[in-house]
């Protein structure tokens, strides 16, 4: 059990309207693990308190909310927000009679064209099982459209998820873009890490907000940009040039020799490009 992204975000907004809260589950156990653990830190900073554990019960004593985890330990609070993520709601559709089928979780099944089992019916967004994000939903619906309009002779229009940005809103964002480290290897790829410290990164000093990291993956050979990882503040406007980066193949050479505004939150990649030559590259005059 893990607390996802909506429950980060309303866990640190309640905290800092004022309310005691308290998470149960782990926090963020898919981002980079440098990152989980600096958000960590911030959510203790803020008063969180923390049970990384798997919830099991849940019951009222005393007009309170008990939330017991595997271990024994318990968890009371006068409210309970569950955060469980969304579900397909697929049932009473009748897709069984159009000879539309759906997975395991109720989700509607689509091939890389986002065609549905019945070739005359397409899908797309949250529906398909797809990552769950608008400007995602946006690309499989524009593929979808334009495939059923042009039928199986047209130009076969599908997405491409290459270097996707996702973006949690926390204070700072976590945010990423293209493979994380455990992705990469899993998928074969011998590959090179750095991490860089926002106590590193000008434009974190002058916010005087270091909390934070940014993180580069790359092929070990090649130097091809794989993965770009932060926990800062902007962390989500420095995914737009990180997807740039590895939908166009750039290496972290390539990212360590392009221009940077000096004073920003985007010179922390080039910055952190930098490290994969053994040793800390200074902003333009700092």
């Amino acid at each position: 059990m893990w607390v996802r992204p909506v429950g980060l975000e309303q866990a640190q907004l309640l905290a800092r309207l004022g309310a005691r809260v308290s998470l149960v589950g782990r926090v963020a156990p898919r981002a980079e693990p440098e990152l989980a653990e600096r958000l960590r830190a911030v959510f203790a900073e803020d008063g969180i308190g923390v049970l990384e554990e798997h919830a099991v019960a849940v019951s009222v004593d005393g007009g309170e909310v008990v939330v017991r985890a595997a271990s024994g330990a318990a968890v009371r609070a006068e409210r309970l927000l569950i955060a469980t993520g969304r579900t397909a709601r697929t049932d009473g559709l009748g897709l069984a009679a159009a000879g539309v089928d759906v997975d395991e979780r109720g989700f509607v099944v689509t091939d890389e064209f986002q065609r549905t089992t019945n070739p005359r019916v397409y899908a797309a967004g949250d529906v398909s099982g797809a990552p769950q994000y608008v400007y995602v939903a946006a690309a499989a619906g524009r593929a979808a459209a334009t495939n059923a309009l042009t039928g199986p002779d047209g130009p076969g229009a599908r997405v491409d998820y290459t270097g996707l940005p996702t973006v949690v809103f926390t204070n700072p964002q976590l945010a990423s873009a293209g493979l994380s480290e455990k992705e990469t290897l899993e998928r074969g790829h011998d590959c090179r890490s750095r991490v860089l410290n926002l106590s590193e990164v000008p434009r974190a000093l002058v916010n005087r907000d270091t909390r934070g990291a940014v993180k580069i993956v790359a092929d070990a050979t090649t130097g091809k940009v794989l993965g770009v990882h932060a926990l800062a503040d902007g962390a989500g406007e420095i995914m737009l040039a990180a997807t740039y980066a590895i939908r166009t193949g750039m290496t972290v050479d390539d990212l360590a020799d392009t221009w940077a505004p000096y004073l920003t939150m985007a010179e922390s990649l080039r910055i952190a490009a930098g490290l994969f030559r053994n040793h800390l590259p200074t902003s333009c005059c700092a």
